[in-house]
């Protein structure tokens, strides 16, 4: 598409410059087919610009989104390195927790040891005990008289007695230790299985951790590429938008030279009608400045800047009286009824009156160099807004070197007249 809107351009300037080699049969048919190749120019130069303002619009856009993408992979891969840590971390953990669960195994194994081997013991006791107890129940003792009379010795009885009642105190200590000791270990045991299913639902509880975090880092992983893919489609936009505009810029380059071309034609046939209605009249010209002081107007710090600017571009280099000159010139034709534009824009502005506005350099000086601009041009606008006038009524203005047969007041570089032909003044 752009292609064939490059190729329709260029076959119309072709077509325009074909023109301008071939000529036309009188000055007038000439001069009008110019000057509505120029507007076609013009309109062509203005949409051309407008495809530029577009593009440059979506190639910003695209830069705005290629940059917030790579701000989210930044953030994204700053997230991944984090999720990362924290996966070798929570692996960490649980080899710890790990290595606890195999000691807490090792010593749930050791009480459970201690506690078989105080079962034995006890049973050992328990056997002995039953087998003192039978004896006992089988040899029952008799009474302590009985004893006494046996033995005829007091003490000895008293100490057969003491034994009996001390095996039976022993007898009943061991018991009391085996149960103590056996409490002790189920408890030791019951505590430490307490503390193993504490960390195994730990452990379980990490390993859980981990596969979120792992799963949070692959979806982060996935989401990365996503955007390489999406950075990678910007930038490939971008090229080719990038590509586009300098075609564009150089689409407007050539129409540009051709619309100066055009000017330069519509410059020399306006001369030639000139020269051709004075025939061999000798212009009559002055350098005797007419001075007038009209009545002021309100004009905004947009319009004296633009009236400085213009001042600027025609007569920068022309000293004050030439720079008044230029802008008098301007309110004049504010003033005068022969012109429809009421305001210092709608003069400017208007088609085909001042170069620096047609070849673009007004606009380009006003958006990108007005640093450039004297404050002797903005005095120079100052003073024509305030009704000063070294040229008296005169709205037109010419460069008068080499044109001997024009008419006017000469000022510096430049012809003022009242009349676009510079006829003779009355």
């Amino acid at each position: 598409m752009k292609n064939k809107q490059l190729s329709k351009i260029l076959y119309s300037l072709a077509g325009l410059a074909l023109a301008l080699m071939l000529g036309f049969a009188s000055h007038a048919t000439s001069r009008e087919d110019m000057e509505d190749e120029l507007d076609e120019t013009q309109n062509q130069i203005d949409e051309t610009q407008d495809q530029i303002d577009q593009t440059q619009r979506e190639i910003d856009e695209t830069k705005g989104k290629q940059q917030k993408l790579e701000q989210a992979k930044a953030n994204m891969e700053a997230q991944l390195k984090e999720l990362n840590n924290q996966y070798a971390s929570i692996g960490e953990q649980i080899e710890d927790l790990n290595q606890k669960i195999e000691a807490k195994e090792q010593e749930i194994v050791e009480t459970q040891a201690e506690l078989e081997e105080a079962k034995r013991t006890a049973e050992k006791q328990y056997e002995d005990m039953k087998t003192r107890i039978q004896y006992m129940y089988e040899h029952s003792q008799d009474s302590f008289f009985t004893i006494l009379l046996e033995e005829g010795s007091f003490a000895t009885a008293l100490n057969r007695a003491d034994h009996a009642v001390s095996i039976a105190a022993y007898d009943r200590k061991m018991m009391e230790n085996y149960v103590a000791q056996k409490e002790a270990v189920e408890d030791k045991e019951a505590e430490l299985q307490g503390e193993k299913e504490a960390l195994d639902e730990l452990h379980a509880s990490v390993v859980e951790k981990q596969k979120e975090v792992s799963a949070l880092a692959q979806s982060t992983s996935g989401k990365i590429g996503q955007h390489v893919n999406a950075i990678a489609a910007a930038q490939a936009d971008l090229d080719g938008k990038t590509d586009s505009l300098e075609n564009q810029k150089e689409i407007l380059k050539e129409l540009i030279a051709e619309k100066k071309r055009l000017e330069a034609q519509i410059e020399a046939a306006k001369l030639a009608e000139i020269n051709e209605s004075l025939g061999d009249v000798t212009g009559v010209q002055t350098t005797e400045t007419d001075n007038v002081q009209y009545g002021s107007y309100g004009a905004t710090e947009e319009e004296v800047t633009a009236l400085a600017v213009l001042i600027h571009c025609e007569a920068a280099n022309q000293g004050d009286a030439g720079r008044l000159a230029v802008g008098a010139v301007v309110m004049n034709r504010i003033r005068d009824p022969r012109f429809a534009q009421g305001d210092i824009m709608s003069v400017i502005r208007a088609p085909g009156q001042f170069s620096p506005v047609t070849s673009g350099r007004f606009d380009l000086v006003l958006g990108q160099d007005l640093d450039s601009v004297s404050p002797a041009c903005f005095e120079a606008a100052r003073r024509a807004i305030a009704g000063e006038s070294n040229v008296g009524n005169r709205v037109f203005f010419r460069t008068h070197r080499n044109n001997p047969a024009l008419s006017g007041l000469i000022i510096g570089d430049h012809i003022f007249s009242y009349t676009w032909n510079y006829a003779p003044e009355e």
